[in-house]
């Protein structure tokens, strides 16, 4: 069994080398397509970015399962399962909206164990190691201690050409907006998670997502104090629902969401 302080020495290496391959693209003119949908987008830079952090997986533990946003899954029947998104964020990197993240998760036998966001236009890089903590750079962060709902600041995403799940959640973000200091959009998930876990916001919720998206954002919040869970309270597997807080708020927010 691969040590896990190996393993995320590893990660760290591939996401600076994946950041620094995002940050000298996002200085051209960027060249996209749309995947279905007019909102769905991606770039070349995400299909290398994607190869880059695939191979140098491949390098380091050729035997372990890979599943990427754009090259799909390989799957080894390892223990080890990584999870890529070579850029959560693509809308806002083509734009040059400053919130995209390279996010690297890596899972052993359905447990998260490492867990790397790099906030690249902030030069922010978050991660976490099982039973490790959660850091920023080196500094080791934790959630905020706020215990009231009504103080907290919250985040949210949603995949803007799903009608049924935005008019679901345009309703939870009313009541949320009515019960505490607000509710804000930065369209990358991954960085939403980290920011729970900076203690910055209190909570983030979004539907749909994928397991690139939530991977490595979820050990970094629990790592940090924090809870996932999906809509039920339970424990977040990749469900429809996520449900990310800094622990203490988690009932209320739970109770509003379904309420909503």
């Amino acid at each position: 069994m691969k040590s896990t302080n190996h393993i995320l020495d590893i990660a760290l290496e591939i996401s600076d080398q994946a950041a620094e391959l995002v940050r000298l693209s996002s200085q051209k003119i960027k060249s996209f397509k749309s995947k279905g949908e007019v909102s769905n987008l991606v770039t070349q830079t995400d299909i290398e970015v994607d190869k880059l952090i695939a191979g140098k997986i491949k390098e380091s533990f050729p035997e372990h399962n890979v599943v990427s946003e754009e090259l799909g899954s390989k799957n080894l029947s390892s223990e080890y399962t990584w999870y890529i998104d070579p850029i959560d964020g693509t809308n806002n990197f083509v734009h040059n909206y400053p919130s995209f993240a390279v996010s690297i998760g890596v899972y052993l036998r359905s447990k998260p164990i490492v867990g790397v966001v790099y906030d690249i236009p902030n030069n922010e890089k978050f991660f976490a190691l099982k039973d490790g903590g959660s850091f920023s750079n080196d500094s080791k962060i934790s959630v905020s201690n706020k215990d009231r709902f009504s103080e907290g600041l919250f985040v949210t995403g949603f995949i803007p050409y799903d009608e049924n799940y935005i008019d679901k959640n345009l309703q939870v973000i009313k009541n949320i907006n009515l019960n505490s200091h607000g509710v804000r959009r930065l369209g990358a998930a991954s960085l939403d998670m980290c920011h729970v876990a900076k203690g910055i916001v209190e909570g983030f919720w979004e539907y749909n997502l994928q397991p690139w998206d939530t991977a490595a954002g979820n050990i970094i919040v629990t790592e940090a104090g924090g809870t996932v869970s999906n809509e039920n309270g339970n424990q977040y597997n990749f469900d429809k629902c996520i449900v990310v807080s800094n622990n203490k708020v988690h009932k209320d927010f739970l109770k509003i969401i379904n309420e909503s």
